[in-house]
């Protein structure tokens, strides 16, 4: 699949909320979700995130060879990253239910991860269900290792803990990390 990862317009804000309500589908049924787990990242902090070039949105290339140009109606996924302790953490990775396992995701964390090595970081770190067959498996084959928790820094810990004031399970949570290589 022909993919844009590109960065977020002040325009799209509104729309992130539906890519990923509609991505979140993929949990439904899942035993360990809460009632609530839909509720979708404030706007206020996604245009925060846009207004510091945190935030990427994934477009579908439309045509072929040189004509083609991003559908920018046509989000598809996106990635919200937060600078925590010296390195860039995945706080929402989200893509449609239709193009999951195309390879969307994946780009959007190479699109993280450029972004983080260019601002000088030398990690980037996430926390996930650690239980669900698409979640870990996906995270680990993209190069992220489960990071002890002795490991953690005071501010991933309490980010970790804030899972839980969700209602996840923090048993079924892993927090994952992804060495960046040297500049």
């Amino acid at each position: 699949m022909d993919v844009v990862i590109r960065p977020a317009l002040a325009h799209e804000i509104a729309l992130l909320g539906d890519v990923e309500r509609d991505g979140d589908r993929r949990y439904s049924g899942y035993d360990g979700v809460p009632v609530g787990f839909d509720e979708t990242v404030a706007s206020s902090l996604l245009e925060k995130a846009r207004h510091d070039g945190r935030l990427w949105v994934a477009c579908p290339v439309v045509g072929a060879g040189a004509g083609s140009t991003p559908d920018d109606g046509a989000m598809i996924g996106f990635a919200l990253v937060e600078p925590i302790d010296g390195h860039a953490h995945l706080a929402q990775l989200s893509v449609r239910l239709a193009v999951q396992g195309r390879g969307v995701g994946r780009r959007l964390i190479g699109a993280v991860s450029r972004w983080a090595r260019d601002q000088g970081m030398v990690a980037v770190t996430l926390c996930t269900f650690s239980d669900v067959e698409w979640n870990r498996p996906f995270y680990e084959h993209l190069g992220f290792v489960v990071l002890p928790d002795e490991q953690w820094t005071p501010a991933l810990r309490a980010l970790f803990e804030s899972d839980g004031a969700l209602g996840l399970d923090l048993a079924r949570r892993v927090v994952m990390r992804l060495a960046l290589p040297a500049r």
